[in-house]
């Protein structure tokens, strides 16, 4: 009987360790791809998949829970993920020539999607808190993105085509919303919100555009819409 009870115990310790490993998953198929993947803690879980030639993907996973997931397609592309906390999630998609694009979150339950297509585009985001919400979706060539969220439940969503376009985004406070569509070239928006409840939106069309939103305050509601 105390065979049995110390065979089962074994058991019960090595499911419970499998249950809680990390999980890395990486594919590569073209040349001098590069990936490096960091995993510090309980069932976190990682996915990389590169094809072409020269890119490249840095992974850090600190904490449990955490789901990083990112594809990239062409020639010296660059994904950076930092995850730092519980249950966040972040992917990441790229096809092309030379984007870049970096996800850094600590908290919990934060969410990211960045995905480009075309050359030369970056994104950056940043979430620090819990529930936060971020999509970045860039096309073309050499628009730029920054996202930066500091609170609860902030949502953040931008989506750039053409050319040299750049959105900033800073959201500090709890549950925010800043919406920003860019079409065309040389366009430049700014959405900058302090407070609970602030909700922003800016659409621009058209060429050389420039829009600055501040919000300081509880429920404030701002919409521009620009275009030549």
């Amino acid at each position: 009987m105390k065979k049995v009870i110390l065979s089962i115990s074994a058991m019960l310790v090595g499911s419970l360790a499998f249950a809680q490993g990390n999980v890395s998953m990486v594919n590569q198929v073209g040349i001098a791809n590069g990936s490096l993947v960091m995993q510090v803690g309980l069932q976190n879980d990682s996915d990389v998949l590169q094809f072409g030639f020269g890119n490249g993907a840095l992974i850090d996973q600190d904490g449990r829970f955490n789901e990083s997931d990112t594809n990239q397609g062409g020639f010296f592309n660059y994904a950076d993920v930092e995850q730092d906390g519980r249950r966040n999630d972040a992917y990441i998609g790229q096809l092309g020539f030379a984007n870049a694009a970096y996800i850094d979150q600590n908290g919990r339950r934060n969410d990211a999607v960045t995905g480009q297509l075309g050359d030369f585009n970056y994104s950056q985001t940043t979430q620090v808190g819990r529930d936060n919400s971020s999509t970045t979706l860039q096309f073309v060539v050499a628009n730029s993105s920054n996202v930066m969220q500091d609170g609860d439940r902030n949502d953040s969503n931008v989506l750039q085509f053409g050319f040299f376009n750049d959105a900033n985004v800073y959201q500090l406070g709890d549950d925010n919303t800043a919406l920003t569509m860019q079409l065309g070239a040389d366009n430049t928006s700014y959405i900058n919100q302090y407070g609970t409840f602030n909700t922003a939106w800016t659409f621009q069309t058209g060429n050389d555009h420039m829009s600055t939103v501040n919000q300081w305050g509880l429920g404030n509601t701002s919409i521009v819409f620009q275009s030549n």
